[in-house]
């Protein structure tokens, strides 16, 4: 299962760290790969997790308090065996002050905090479409170019999704990769990695080797 970061997960939802800290500390959408552990620990978010923040996001932008959404969870929860992750699997949709879920019937959906009503139905686009193409433009590689030594190199640079920061790789070098804090600074330093594998003499080696 692929894990992304909490900044890969703020691009893609459009939440803040922030709301994903304390969504996390309250149980309304808990990283499900790796949990806060302390200090320096990470938090990992599956597709799945990365739905359902966006999925919460859009309800407390639609005007939905923390404590209806928790107190809509909380009925939504009674039946794990049915619905595992209700902000992931079900159609939710919000007027501000309650929390429907789309039913079965077109015409009708039900009010979750008020004991089954049912009012008249609203289209919503499925935010597992949103997230995932959100999340195709997040993690593209980009493919740049470097100068080293008078020749031009092949680069591509793309996000770490788990630990942060930015890849870069020579595929023309094997062995060729290093990273940084961000793409311009992992580009610097593959032209270092790139310098350094010449100095080595690997240039040699591999056309030996073919």
């Amino acid at each position: 299962m692929q894990a992304f970061n909490i900044k890969v997960a703020c691009a893609v939802t459009g939440a803040t760290e922030r709301e994903l800290r304390y969504w996390d500390q309250r149980g309304i959408v808990r990283p499900s790969i790796s949990a806060a552990a302390g200090r320096g620990s990470k938090r990992l978010y599956s597709f799945v997790d990365l739905v359902q923040a966006r999925t919460a996001k859009q309800l407390r932008s639609g005007g939905l308090s923390l404590q209806r959404l928790r107190g809509a969870l909380r009925v939504l929860k009674e039946h794990p065996e049915k619905v595992r992750h209700p902000l992931a699997e079900l159609r939710l949709v919000t007027d501000g002050s309650t929390l429907f879920r789309l039913t079965e019937d077109p015409k009708a959906m039900q009010d979750i905090l008020a004991a089954g009503q049912c009012v008249s139905v609203i289209a919503i686009k499925p935010h597992s479409d949103y997230v995932r193409d959100r999340l195709a433009a997040a993690i593209r590689p980009a493919r740049e170019s470097v100068e080293v030594r008078g020749r031009k190199y092949r680069v591509l640079v793309e996000p770490d999704v788990v630990d942060g920061g930015f890849i870069a790789s020579c595929r023309a070098l094997p062995g060729c990769v290093t990273d940084g804090e961000t793409s311009e600074e992992a580009l610097r330093n593959i032209c270092d990695a790139i310098e350094d594998w010449h100095a080595a003499g690997r240039d040699q080696r591999l056309a030996k080797a073919e």
